[in-house]
C-alpha cells in the first residue's frame, strides 16, 4: 500500500514537472523582432533652431563660446539611487539644463524627429510601429572632457516610458562611447566619428569625453499604443499553450497559481500590458490571449522581492531569504493586492532567478554595534506574469485563510474601480469572485450571512437579478444580518451624494432581483432600513460636499408617497445643515436648490420653505459669488417652455437666466423675509465679486445683473454701490484699459526683460525709455536681441544691401496700431451688452456717474491729442464703427470749434 503511494506521488510530482518545462518553453519561444538598443547617423539631418533662455539662439556645429555659455547656464546632472536623487561627480559627471528651458523653433524639426522615431521603432522592434510611440524632450545634456556617467539603470520618468532617445547634436569630440548592457547582451555606440558636423541617434554608461564636447537632446520614448501583431501568427502556439492549460486542470497535485520573471523591472506606475517591453509585451500579450481563449484562467501581472537576511555573526547560520509579492494587477494595471505583500515560493516560478552575482536594489543594515555588525538586508526586485486558474483567484489574492473583511475589501475595490472606469475585464472578475463564494461551504450560517452580504451588495452594483436570487436564497438569518456588509461597503466614504446613491442602486438592484419573492410588508421594512442607515450617515456626518445640496433636496422629494420616511429623513437633513450653514461649499448651492424646486406640492414644498427658512441668513452671511457663480453654471433649471415655442428675446432670456442662477428668487425672497437681508447680501455680492476670474466676469456679470436690477431697491445705497462696482468690475474685467498713443518716443510696453542681463537688451531697454531718441544703431548680428524683442516686429529696420540682419531700428506706433482697434472692438462689445440692461432702471442705480460709465469714462484715455487724432482718423474714412474716438464725442466737437 505504501509503495503504490509513494508511487502516485512521484507520478503526480513528475506530471506538474512536465507541464511547468512546458509552460516555460511555450512562453520562452514568443519573441519580438527588435534588439534591445538601437544607433545611426541622421541622414538630411535638420537644425532644430536651439534657443535657450537666457543664451538666445546657439549655431551649429556648437562653438567654443557657446559651449562655455551653456555650461554657465546648466546645472550639474543628477542621478537616481533607490529612492534618492543624488549629485556624484565621481558617478556622474554631466551639464544638463530642463527642457522647460529648451526652445525648439525650428517647424521643420518635428518631421525630422518623426523620421528617426521610424528608425526606432524598427530598430527595437515597437508593437504598433512608430505610430504608436512618441518623444518628449525631457533634457539638454552636455559632456565636457571627463565627463561621463558609471554604469547604471534607467527609470521611468513619466508614465508610460519605455525607453530613451539620445540624438547627438552636432558638436566635434573624440571619447564619450555609449556602453549599453541588457542581460547577457552587450553593444558599444560611438558618435564621436560623425561628430564634428553630422548627428546621431542612439536609444539605450557612458565613457570619458577626451576632447571637445559631446552636446545631445535627451527624449523620453513614450509607448501609448501598442499595435498587434498579425492574429494568425499567433493561432498555433495558442493553440499549444491552451492544451497545456488543460493539462493543468487534471493534475493531481493543482498548483494555484504560476509564475514567470520578466526580463525588465518596471515601476508601479509602469505595471501594465500595454507598457512591457520587448520580449515582455508580446510574451504576457502571448499568456493573456491564450487565458481568454481558454476561459478559465487568468493573466495578471506583479512586482516580487526578494529579501536576503546576512547575519553577519561569527557563527555559522545560513542567509534567511524571503519572497513576496508587493503589487499584483491586472493588464491594464489596476491593483488587485489589499495586503502589503503576499509571499509566494519559489516553486511556483517558472523560471529560476540568480542573486549571487547580482547587485542588490536596496541594502539596509550592516552598522557596527561595538562587538560586530548588524544583519543586512539586500533586496532585489523583479517583474513577473502570473497565470491563475480562475477557481484560484481569490486564494490566490487574499490567501488561503482570508477574512469576510477582506473579502468585503477586495470587491469594494473592485466595484469602485469599475464605477470609475468602466472596464469588462473587472466586472467579469467581480462576477466570478461572487460566484466562488457561492460555491463555497461555510462554518455555520453567521459565517455564511458575513461573506454573503459583500455578494449581495455587487450583485445589486452589477444589475444582476439572477445572481442576487441564488445569494439571498443561501441566506439563512434575516435579511439584516447584511447590515454590517452593506454599511460598510455602501456608507464607508462618508459623501452624503454617494452614499444616497449606492442605497438607491442597491434598493433597486434587490426588488428587480425579487419581484415575486419578497411581500409588500419586507418591501417595506427593507425601504425603512436603508433609509434609517441614510438618516443615520446625516446625523453623524462629518463632511460635506457641494453635490450634496441637490441630494438634500431629492432625499425629500423622492419620498411624497412615504411620509413616515420622508418625516424622518427631513430631520436628518435639517441636523446636517445645521452641522455645516457656516460653510459656503454647502449653503451657497442649497440655496440655489431649494429656489429651483419651489414648485413642488404637498408635503414636499412645506419641507423644502421649512429648510430654506432655515438656511437664508447663514447663506447670506456667508455668501461667495464665485462659489454661487459656478454652481448656478452647472446646473439646469428643472422647467423650462418648449424651444420651439419660444422666441429669439425668450431664448435670451432663458439663457441670461440659466448662468445667473435664481438670484431674483434670492432676494425676492429675502426681501420677504427681512428688510437687513437684502441689503447684506448686496454687501455680500459686491465684496466677493473682485474674486471672480476674468472668464466669470466675462459671461456671468452682465446675465447677473440682468436677473438682479429688475427686482433691487433703487433707492438703497448698497444697491446702488452693489451695481456701481460690478458694472465698473465688468468693463474693466472685459474691456481693459484703452492703450495710450504715444506723444513722444518713449515705448514703455515693448520694453522687455532679458533673464542674462546682457549689455544689449540693457541698451535697447535704455533706448525704449529714451523720449527724444528715435533711432538705434545696431552693432553686430545678435539672434538673442531679435528674438527679445520679437524679430523688431514694433519697429521700423535700416537694412543694408547684402545683410539680412539690420544695422538699425526707429521706433513706430505700431503696437499702438495694432492693440488700440482690438480695445475698440472689445469696447464696443461691452456697450452693446450693457445697453441691454433695463436702462430706466439702471440710470436709478448709477445717477450722475451713468454718462460717465456709459462713455466707459474709468478706461478711456483722457488725452486731448489722442481725441484729436481719433476725429482725423474718423475723417479720413478710417474710424472703427460705434466707437470713432477714444474720448466723448461731445468733447471732441467743442475742441474742433
Amino acid at each position: 500500500m505504501s509503495d503504490t503511494s509513494d508511487s502516485d506521488d512521484d507520478g503526480a510530482a513528475a506530471e506538474k514537472a512536465d507541464l511547468m518545462d512546458d509552460l516555460r518553453r511555450l512562453i520562452s519561444e514568443v519573441h519580438t523582432s527588435g534588439s534591445f538598443a538601437a544607433f545611426d547617423t541622421i541622414n538630411s539631418f535638420v537644425n532644430p533652431g536651439i534657443f535657450i533662455d537666457p543664451i538666445g539662439m546657439l549655431r551649429l556645429p556648437l562653438s567654443e563660446d557657446d559651449a562655455q555659455a551653456l555650461a554657465q547656464t546648466s546645472h550639474k546632472a543628477p542621478f537616481g539611487k533607490g529612492n534618492e536623487t543624488l549629485v556624484d561627480e565621481s558617478v556622474r559627471k554631466t551639464w544638463q539644463i530642463d527642457a522647460a528651458n529648451v526652445r525648439i523653433s525650428n517647424k521643420d524639426w518635428q518631421l525630422c524627429l518623426d523620421r528617426i522615431l521610424e528608425h526606432v521603432a524598427k530598430g527595437l522592434g515597437i508593437p504598433g510601429g512608430p505610430s504608436s510611440i512618441r518623444a518628449e524632450l525631457y533634457k539638454m545634456l552636455l559632456y565636457e572632457k571627463r565627463a561621463m556617467f558609471k554604469p547604471h539603470q534607467d527609470t521611468e520618468k513619466v508614465p508610460g516610458m519605455f525607453g530613451t532617445l539620445i540624438i547627438c547634436l552636432p558638436s566635434e569630440h573624440t571619447g564619450g562611447a555609449v556602453c549599453l548592457r541588457h542581460g547577457s547582451k552587450s553593444e558599444r555606440f560611438d558618435s564621436s566619428g560623425s561628430s564634428a558636423f553630422g548627428a546621431s541617434y542612439l536609444t539605450w554608461f557612458i565613457e570619458p569625453i577626451q576632447t571637445g564636447y559631446r552636446w545631445v537632446l535627451a527624449y523620453n520614448l513614450i509607448n501609448h499604443s501598442p499595435g498587434p501583431r498579425s492574429a494568425s501568427a499567433l493561432d498555433a502556439q495558442i493553440d499549444r499553450f491552451t492544451q497545456a492549460l488543460t493539462r493543468w486542470q487534471g493534475l493531481q497535485d493543482k498548483p494555484r497559481y504560476l509564475a514567470y520573471p520578466l526580463d525588465h523591472q518596471y515601476t508601479k506606475r509602469d505595471l501594465k500590458l500595454a507598457h512591457l517591453k520587448g520580449d515582455d509585451f508580446y510574451r504576457a500579450r502571448h499568456v493573456a490571449r491564450s487565458c481568454e481563449a481558454h476561459g478559465e484562467y487568468y493573466m495578471l501581472l506583479g512586482n516580487m522581492e526578494m529579501c536576503i537576511t546576512n547575519q553577519n555573526s561569527e557563527e555559522e547560520m545560513e542567509d534567511e531569504a524571503v519572497l513576496s509579492l508587493c503589487r499584483i494587477v491586472d493588464p491594464q494595471g489596476f491593483n488587485l493586492l489589499i495586503h502589503s505583500t503576499l509571499s509566494i515560493s519559489t516553486a511556483n516560478l517558472l523560471r529560476g532567478q540568480s542573486y549571487e552575482n547580482r547587485e542588490p536594489d536596496v541594502q539596509r543594515g550592516g552598522n557596527y554595534l561595538g562587538n560586530q555588525y548588524a544583519e543586512i538586508d539586500q533586496f532585489f526586485n523583479d517583474s513577473i506574469m502570473i497565470i491563475v486558474p480562475s477557481q484560484c483567484i481569490l486564494n490566490m489574492l487574499l490567501g488561503k485563510t482570508y477574512t469576510h473583511r477582506s473579502l468585503d475589501s477586495f470587491m469594494a475595490r473592485l466595484r469602485g474601480f469599475i464605477e470609475q472606469t468602466g472596464n469588462s475585464n473587472i466586472r467579469g472578475l467581480l462576477l466570478q469572485v461572487c460566484q466562488i463564494i457561492l460555491g463555497q461551504k461555510h462554518a455555520n450560517n453567521e459565517d455564511r450571512d458575513l461573506h454573503l452580504g459583500p455578494v449581495a451588495v455587487s450583485a445589486a452594483f452589477l444589475r444582476n437579478p439572477d445572481l442576487f436570487n441564488a445569494t439571498a436564497s443561501q441566506i439563512k438569518a434575516s435579511f439584516n444580518t447584511l447590515g454590517y456588509s452593506i454599511n460598510t461597503t455602501i456608507t464607508r466614504c462618508g459623501k452624503i451624494y454617494k452614499i444616497h446613491e449606492n442605497l438607491n442602486a442597491f434598493r433597486d438592484g434587490f426588488f428587480e432581483g425579487n419581484p415575486n419573492r419578497l411581500d409588500t410588508l419586507q418591501g417595506n421594512n427593507l425601504k425603512r432600513w436603508l433609509d434609517a442607515l441614510l438618516y443615520s450617515c446625516l446625523y453623524d456626518s462629518k463632511q460635506v460636499y457641494e453635490q450634496d445640496a441637490s441630494t438634500l433636496v431629492k432625499i425629500i422629494v423622492e419620498r411624497e408617497d412615504a411620509p413616515f420616511s420622508q418625516y424622518v429623513l427631513y430631520q436628518g437633513a435639517r441636523i446636517f445643515i445645521k452641522c455645516f450653514q457656516n460653510n459656503s461649499l454647502l449653503t451657497n448651492p442649497l440655496v440655489i436648490e431649494l429656489l429651483l424646486h419651489t414648485n413642488h406640492q404637498g408635503r414636499s414644498k412645506i419641507y423644502l420653505e421649512t429648510l430654506l427658512r432655515n438656511i437664508i441668513e447663514p447663506a447670506i452671511s456667508n455668501f461667495n459669488l464665485p462659489t454661487y457663480a459656478i454652481y448656478a453654471a452647472s446646473i439646469i433649471p428643472p422647467s423650462q417652455p418648449d424651444a420651439s415655442n419660444r422666441s429669439r428675446g425668450q431664448e435670451a432670456n432663458v439663457t441670461s437666466s440659466r448662468l445667473a442662477g435664481p438670484i431674483k428668487a434670492f432676494y425676492e425672497y429675502a426681501s420677504a423675509c427681512s428688510q437687513e437681508l437684502p441689503a447684506l447680501l448686496l454687501q455680500r455680492i459686491e465684496a466677493t465679486a473682485s474674486e471672480l476670474t476674468v472668464k466669470q466676469s466675462n459671461s456671468f456679470l452682465i446675465s447677473f445683473l440682468s436677473e438682479l436690477i429688475p427686482v433691487a431697491y433703487a433707492s438703497s445705497i448698497e444697491a446702488q454701490s452693489c451695481m456701481r462696482s460690478l458694472i465698473t468690475l465688468y468693463i474693466i474685467r472685459t474691456v481693459g484699459h484703452e492703450p495710450k498713443k504715444p506723444t513722444d518716443w518713449t515705448r514703455l510696453e515693448e520694453v522687455t526683460t532679458c533673464f542674462r542681463r546682457c549689455d544689449h537688451c540693457l541698451k535697447m531697454n535704455t533706448f525704449l525709455k529714451d523720449p527724444e531718441v528715435s533711432y538705434y544703431a545696431l552693432a553686430d548680428a545678435d539672434y538673442h536681441l531679435q528674438s527679445q524683442f520679437k524679430d523688431f516686429r514694433y519697429f521700423d529696420e535700416d537694412k543694408r544691401t547684402g545683410t539680412w540682419f539690420p544695422v538699425g531700428v526707429t521706433k513706430t506706433n505700431k503696437w499702438w496700431e495694432e492693440q488700440h482697434p482690438k480695445w475698440q472692438t472689445r469696447a464696443e462689445a461691452v456697450l452693446q451688452a450693457i445697453k441691454k440692461l433695463p436702462q430706466d432702471r439702471l440710470k436709478e442705480f448709477l445717477g450722475s456717474e451713468y454718462d460717465g460709465i456709459m462713455d466707459l469714462k474709468m478706461v478711456r484715455v483722457v488725452d486731448d491729442a489722442v481725441a484729436d487724432d481719433a476725429m482725423q482718423t474718423q475723417q479720413e474714412g478710417k474710424g472703427y464703427p460705434g466707437l470713432a474716438s477714444s474720448v466723448p464725442q461731445k468733447r471732441v466737437r467743442e475742441s474742433s470749434e
